[in-house]
């Protein structure tokens, strides 16, 4: 089963339809996504809400569909120790 693009939720252009096709396909390659399931649908939604509020080019979308499928970075919440480093002046000027 591959994801496809299809006509019925937007009125399409064969080309605009190639477009989208090629750009799922080469995301999915790149981020070793199953063309089938959760995340394949997820990356097929949002580059058609991308195309629908206007991001028509080829290269931002796809940029965009590359940002989308990126691997979550956790986001450390900040040291309660601080690293605090002391100089010896005194010793650089003699």
């Amino acid at each position: 089963m591959t994801t496809k693009f299809d006509r019925s939720a937007v009125l399409l252009a064969t080309d605009q339809s190639g477009t989208l096709q090629r750009i799922f396909d080469r995301i999915c390659f790149e981020a070793s996504i199953p063309r089938h399931g959760d995340r394949a649908s997820r990356l097929a939604r949002f580059l058609m809400d991308e195309f629908k509020v206007g991001n028509k080019d080829e290269w931002a979308l796809t940029e965009c569909g590359r940002w989308f499928c990126r691997p979550a970075t956790p986001i450390r919440p900040p040291s309660k120790s601080r690293l605090v480093l002391y100089y010896d002046f005194q010793s650089w000027i003699t």
